[in-house]
């Protein structure tokens, strides 16, 4: 196939990121630009810059020292990039700030920005048009799905740029573009505005299309491609490095060495335990507006299948108010209403219940209620083969109950274990819709377990809850989004007058009873 001679712009770790919280070791680091140096790829973009307060590891936080030794290992002709999140910055002082350092051995920083947000970028960048001309600014603009054929937005959008920018790249950001549609709007900015800028693209692979619209679009006078190894990155990910290699008969003389299949054989096996690329959810969450970003995290950071992924979203957006079917079935809950007795517990599924549960569990009172807010919960508790005399329940939000580690439970252990389960009625077996009949349905979708249960008492004039386990560590970024998702979840019911404060150690904002105390 032959294509237009154009730069290719790797991001492979900029992108990947986005899969590994950026933290990438110095052996697929030095793997990495051995493989770039030997091939025909004008720029690499290494990673971000970035102060802002996260989790994120030293490739979101690009310092002078990795830039360097980027430099130093790749050829002269290759330029090194970084970007920038433009919704980070605060002003010019603050871009500067950032770039302190580091221009030296920089060649290009890339900002990825929203449309609407062009002028306040135009604004930042102009009192830096001369402090800084060897180093190339570039933009990468976002949503091109979301205003491809909006020609009033288009318009606007040129009208306000900046001058002082070298390449202007088209992101879609929700890989949902098809070939036809980007050769139609390319045919129209060459017409209309063809020497303003170098134009580049970066396609994300939701519908498996990333490499047929990155060949259009090259073949449509796209200067610059965007691309990764094995197609890494965010979401589905993107066009695959070598397939623009592979596919381009001016590049395929240029290749040589062993290190391509190397690195290759390295990212294969990341694949296999990452599991990025096009699938039904991307394509469904593309072809129908939904973002890339929130599907990715549905998936990969609070590992939900992918039906169940597309039931959040789908529900997300119909903003649904919490209902429960069959409240009957709880009578045993509402007669301890009645009689005023303990307060119930919620037991979250932090580590710490399997080693320090049986003696907590071992010392409440007999009569406090006990709630597993899920398969970690409930997991933890099977595996401290204790038998306890308190009245137990059970809450089983999105896909939990494949997640039970018993392989085979019967009807029977449902029955004979718990007072009454609360269960999403989309995701309960029906097999065992037909034959239970303690079960409490809700018509959430992959609901915060807190959340659920917190709506339940209130429904029924609960009015107290503990929990325990809920420890709130945060060891990575899908740490951050479970603890993010719970601390609201737990302000939430606060306001709505619900009575929650942890038993056990807790990083969550909440009044703390010591229950040796309170026995």
């Amino acid at each position: 196939m032959l294509l237009n001679k154009c730069k290719i712009l790797d991001c492979t770790l900029r992108d990947g990121g986005y899969y590994t919280d950026w933290n990438f070791s110095s052996s697929f680091f030095d793997n990495y630009l051995t493989t770039v140096k030997s091939l025909p790829i004008s720029i690499l973009e290494i990673g971000y810059i970035s102060d802002a307060k996260d989790s994120l590891s030293s490739f979101y936080h690009l310092n002078n020292k990795t830039i360097k030794y980027a430099k130093s290992k790749v050829r002269k002709d290759q330029k090194i990039f970084a970007m920038i999140n433009f919704k980070e910055l605060r002003n010019s002082k603050h871009l500067q700030k950032l770039l302190v350092n580091k221009i030296k051995y920089l060649d290009g920083i890339r900002f990825a920005i929203a449309p609407k947000n062009i002028i306040d970028f135009r604004k930042l960048i102009f009192p830096l048009k001369n402090k800084y001309q060897k180093l190339s600014f570039n933009l990468n603009l976002m949503y091109l799905s979301d205003w491809i054929e909006n020609d009033n937005l288009v318009e606007k959008i040129f009208k306000n740029l900046p001058k002082n920018i070298e390449t202007l790249a088209f992101v879609d950001s929700f890989g949902a573009l098809e070939p036809n549609q980007i050769k139609k709007f390319l045919e129209k900015i060459n017409n209309k505005y063809s020497n303003l800028y170098n134009y580049g693209c970066h396609f994300h692979n939701n519908c498996g299309l990333a490499l047929a619209n990155s060949i259009v679009a090259k073949n449509n006078n796209c200067s610059t491609i965007d691309a990764t190894f094995s197609g890494m990155g965010r979401g589905a990910g993107n066009a695959e490095t070598e397939l623009i290699l592979a596919t381009d008969i001016t590049k395929q003389k240029q290749i040589k060495g062993f290190h391509l299949n190397n690195f290759l054989e390295e990212l294969k096996k990341l694949k296999n335990k990452l599991n990025w690329g096009s699938s039904f959810a991307y394509a469904f969450a593309a072809k129908n507006g939904y973002s890339q970003s929130e599907m990715m995290d549905l998936i990969q950071k609070r590992r939900l299948d992918p039906s169940t992924a597309i039931e959040v979203i789908s529900n997300n957006k119909k903003k649904n108010k919490i209902k429960f079917k069959n409240l009957n079935n709880l009578n045993n809950l509402l007669k301890f209403k009645k009689l005023n007795k303990k307060t119930p517990i919620l037991i979250g599924g932090a580590k710490s219940f399997a080693h320090h549960g049986g003696q907590l569990l071992k010392s409440i009172s007999k009569h406090s209620p006990i709630f597993f807010s899920g398969s970690s919960s409930l997991n933890n508790f099977l595996d401290l083969k204790l038998k306890i005399k308190n009245p137990k329940y059970l809450i089983l939000t999105g896909n939990e109950i494949k997640k039970i580690k018993q392989k085979k439970i019967s009807n029977k252990f449902y029955t004979r274990e718990f007072k009454g389960i609360i269960a999403e009625q989309n995701f309960f077996p029906i097999s065992l819709k037909k034959k239970l009949k303690n079960i409490v349905y809700s018509n959430t979708v992959a609901e915060n377990p807190l959340m659920l249960i917190g709506k339940l008492f209130l429904k029924i004039r609960i009015k107290k809850l503990h929990i325990a386990f809920f420890d709130g560590n945060i060891e990575n970024e899908k740490d951050k989004i479970l603890f993010n998702e719970t601390q609201n979840s737990i302000s939430a019911l606060l306001k709505q007058k619900l009575d929650i404060s942890t038993i056990t150690k807790s990083a969550f904002s909440l009044t703390y009873v010591n229950p040796w105390i309170n026995d």
